[in-house]
C-alpha cells in the first residue's frame, strides 16, 4: 500500500510543490495547469496507487478545510489528509453518476461529509459551463453553514481555479461577469450555478436542473420522500436521470419524523438510490494509519465494543443507546433512539430494528379514503369508503399537501361487528396563537389531529390486540380532519372516542347525524368524585393523562412486537418531551378497549342470535305481539312493513 501523500503529488512531490513560484506564462507554469485540469476533471491514478475521481483530486491536491494540524492548538484552514473512508465516498459518487442514481448516506458524526459534499458542488461549479446544482435543508441554520464551508474552500483556492463571481446572495451563487455589447451590458462567463434553499416546502427546487443536489441533514427532514419526489424532475430528461442526489444523514440526528430516512435508506432502490452506510470504526483516532490513510476497522471495532460494555454495564441505558447512536457500527444503531420516554427503550428500539433490517415487518400501507360514488358520479355521504392506494404519487402542484394520510396493516373485518375501537387526539388553532404569543413566531412543530383504530381481541386466528389504522393530518380546514376521522370510522365500523376538548369535532357528528360512530363517555375513566357529565369524549385531566400512561407502558411490556408503525414507536420514545400526537391518540384507544363492554361477534352468528331474541310488532287486530321470527305466520304482509324492534346490542 502506498503513503497517502503519494494521492496528494501537488502538495508533497518534488515536481510539483514549489508550483506557486512558477512564472505565469512561462513553458513549465502552462504545462503544469494543463495537466491539473486534466487531473481534476478526469480523475488520475498515482503508480502502485487505486484510480481518484477528479473531484477527490481536486479536493487533496487544491482545496483547504476547517481542521486541526498536526500537535496544534487551534484550528484553521488545513489541506485535507488522505483517507480510505474518503476515497470510497468519492468513487461511489462517481458511479452513480455514471450509473444514473443517487446515494442516501448513513454515517457516524464528525466524519468530515459537509466539507467533503461542499467541494463536490465547488468543484462542479468551477470545472463546467452552465452547470446547476443545489443545496437543501430542513433548516436554514444548516444552508447557510454549508454554503459557509463551500465559500472558505473557495476562498483558499489558487487565483488559477478560481471563477469570477457574477452572484452571490443567500440563495444563489453564480459565476460570470458582465461585458458590455453594443452599449448594452450582459452576463457572460461560465455562468455556472450553486442554488441554496430551505425546503420547508418540498418543491424548493422545482424549476431548476440540477447535476447535484445534496440534502444535508436529511435525517431532519419532516418530508423527505416528497422532497425527493417533487424534485425528481430536477434531475431527469425524460428516462434519462443525468443528475446525482445526495442524500445524507448523520446517525445522531434523526427527528421525531425521521421515518422517512429510515424507510428510504432500507428501500433504496424503490428511489432509485444506493445505501451507503458509514461506521464509525473507519477513521478512528488512534485506530487510523495517518500515514497510508487507512483504518484499522477491527481494532477500532473492539476498542467502541469495549467502551459499550462500560456502559451497558453503568445501569443506564439510555447512555448506552446514545453512544451507540452516535458510534454505530451497524445500520441499526444509527437508529436507536434515546429520548427521555418512560416506556421501556429496549422493547421499543428492537420493534424499530425489526422494521427497518426485516421486510417482514414493513408491512404498512399508506393511502386515502374516498366516499363511494352513485352512477351519476355524486359522492355518497356516509357511504362505505374506498381505499385508494399510495404507489408512490406527489402533487406536483402543491407538493407541501399530504395526499395520503391514511396508515393501515389490517383492513376492517367486515363480518365481525364491535371489533375495532377508535380514538382521536384533536388539534388546536389556538395552541399555536398561544406558541406565537410567547415566542413571536409560528412553531414550526406544530401538531396534528390524530386517529387510531385499535382492534381487540378477536380470536386466535385474527392478527388482534393491536392498533390496526392511524389518520395523522392536519389540512387546511378542521371539517376536513372531522371528515376524514368519520371516513375511518365508517371503513372499520368503530366507535370514535374524542377528547373532550374539541367542540367542533362532537358538533360534526351531531350535524351531520353521526353520532351513532360517538364513544359515549368511558365512566371507567373518571377520577373519584367526578362531576363532569359529558355525554362523549373524554376529559384529559391529570387522572386520564396518568391512566394512559400506565396503559402505554403495560401495552409496550407485552405486546410491543404487535406495533408496527415505525412514526408511533418513534413518538413512544420521546413520549412526555414532544408532540406525540400518534402516542396520545393510541392511549386513548387503549382506554376506549378497557372501557368497551361490548362484545365481538361474528355478523352471521348475530343474525341467527336475532332470531332467538324477542321482538315486537303489531298483528292484523292492532294488538302488540312478541316474535321470535320474522316470517311468523301472524303478521300480513302490510303488517311487516309497520313492524319494529329494538336491537337489544346496541345502545
Amino acid at each position: 500500500m502506498i503513503d497517502g501523500i503519494k494521492y496528494q503529488p501537488v502538495l508533497y512531490s518534488n515536481e510539483y510543490k514549489g508550483y506557486k513560484k512558477f512564472l505565469r506564462g512561462s513553458l513549465v507554469y502552462n504545462s503544469f495547469w494543463k495537466e491539473q485540469k486534466r487531473r481534476i476533471i478526469n480523475g488520475w491514478k498515482p503508480s502502485g496507487g487505486t484510480y481518484m475521481p477528479g473531484n477527490y483530486y481536486f479536493y487533496l491536491n487544491f482545496s483547504k478545510i476547517h481542521g486541526l494540524a498536526p500537535n496544534a492548538r487551534r484550528k484553521g484552514m488545513i489541506s485535507p489528509i488522505y483517507r480510505d473512508q474518503d476515497h470510497e465516498y468519492f468513487t461511489e459518487i462517481s458511479k452513480a453518476k455514471q450509473g444514473g442514481y443517487g446515494v442516501i448516506v448513513l454515517k457516524a458524526r464528525r466524519k468530515g461529509f459537509s466539507f467533503m459534499n461542499a467541494n463536490i458542488l465547488l468543484h462542479e461549479w468551477i470545472c463546467y459551463a452552465h452547470s446547476e446544482n443545489g443545496i437543501g435543508a430542513q433548516k436554514e441554520l444548516y444552508v447557510q453553514d454549508f454554503k459557509k464551508k463551500m465559500m472558505l474552500s473557495y476562498n483558499s483556492l489558487p487565483k488559477r481555479l478560481r471563477n469570477k463571481v457574477l452572484r452571490d446572495n443567500e440563495e444563489l451563487l453564480m459565476s460570470g461577469y458582465k461585458v458590455k455589447e453594443d452599449g448594452v451590458w450582459i452576463d457572460t462567463g461560465m455562468m455556472s450555478m450553486v442554488h441554496f434553499r430551505t425546503m420547508d416546502n418540498p418543491g424548493a427546487f422545482r424549476g431548476t436542473s440540477l447535476n447535484y443536489m445534496i440534502f444535508e441533514e436529511a435525517g431532519e427532514f419532516l418530508k423527505l420522500k416528497k422532497s425527493l419526489q417533487a424534485s425528481e424532475e430536477c434531475f431527469r430528461d425524460g428516462a434519462i436521470q443525468f443528475g446525482t442526489p445526495i442524500i445524507g444523514g448523520t446517525s445522531n440526528q434523526m427527528e421525531i419524523e425521521s421515518d422517512d430516512y429510515m424507510e428510504m435508506f432500507t428501500n433504496a432502490d424503490k428511489y432509485n438510490l444506493k445505501p451507503l452506510f458509514i461506521p464509525a470504526n473507519k477513521v478512528y483516532p488512534g485506530f487510523f494509519d495517518m500515514s497510508k490513510g487507512i483504518s484499522d476497522t477491527k481494532g477500532a471495532s473492539e476498542d467502541i465494543e469495549r467502551r459499550a460494555l462500560l456502559k451497558a454495564n453503568s445501569g443506564d441505558i439510555s447512555d448506552l443507546y446514545a453512544f451507540r447512536q452516535e458510534m454505530p457500527l451497524e445500520i441499526s444503531h444509527a437508529f436507536l433512539r434515546t429520548g427521555g420516554s418512560p416506556f421501556r427503550l429496549d422493547l421499543l428500539n428492537k420493534q424499530i430494528a425489526n422494521i427497518n433490517t426485516n421486510n417482514r415487518f414493513d408491512i404498512v400501507r399508506k393511502g386515502k379514503l374516498n366516499w363511494p360514488v352513485d352512477s351519476n358520479g355524486k359522492e355518497i355521504f356516509g357511504g362505505k369508503p374506498i381505499w385508494i392506494e399510495d404507489f408512490g404519487n406527489v402533487d406536483l402542484q402543491n407538493s407541501d399537501k399530504e395526499m395520503f394520510p391514511f396508515e393501515i396493516v389490517e383492513m376492517p373485518l367486515d363480518e365481525f361487528k364491535n371489533c375495532d375501537v377508535s380514538s382521536v387526539d384533536p388539534y388546536h388553532i389556538d395552541d399555536d396563537l398561544e406558541h406565537i404569543k410567547k415566542n413571536g413566531k409560528a412553531n414550526k412543530d406544530r401538531s396534528k389531529g390524530c386517529m387510531c383504530v385499535y382492534r381487540r381481541f378477536v380470536n386466535t386466528d385474527v392478527p388482534c390486540e393491536m392498533p390496526v389504522a392511524f389518520y395523522t393530518d392536519r389540512p387546511e380546514s378542521k371539517a376536513i380532519f372531522y371528515e376524514n376521522c368519520l371516513k375511518l370510522a365508517i371503513f372499520y365500523d368503530s366507535l370514535v372516542l374524542v377528547e373532550y376538548n374539541d367542540d367542533g369535532f362532537l358538533k360534526y357528528f351531531i350535524e351531520k347525524k353521526m353520532t351513532r360512530y360517538l364513544k359515549e363517555r368511558p365512566r371507567s375513566a373518571d377520577s373519584p368524585y367526578s362531576v363532569v357529565a359529558n355525554k362523549y369524549g373524554v376529559h384529559m385531566k391529570t387522572h386520564q393523562k396518568k391512566l394512559i400512561t400506565e396503559l402505554i407502558d403495560e401495552y409496550i411490556k407485552t405486546s410491543w412486537e404487535d406495533i408496527y408503525f415505525l412514526k408511533l414507536l418513534i413518538e413512544l420514545t420521546v413520549y412526555g418531551t414532544k408532540n406525540t400526537d400518534r402516542a396520545m391518540a393510541f392511549g386513548i384507544a387503549l382506554l376506549h378497549d378497557m372501557d368497551n363492554l361490548r362484545k365481538v361477534t361474528h355478523k352471521k352468528d348475530k343474525e341467527e342470535e336475532r332470531m332467538h331474541i324477542p321482538h315486537f310488532a303489531k298483528d292484523s287486530s292492532g294488538n302488540i305481539i312478541s316474535i321470535h321470527n320474522k316470517n311468523n305466520s301472524n303478521l300480513n304482509n302490510s303488517s311487516r312493513k309497520a313492524t319494529f324492534d329494538y336491537n337489544f346490542d346496541e345502545e
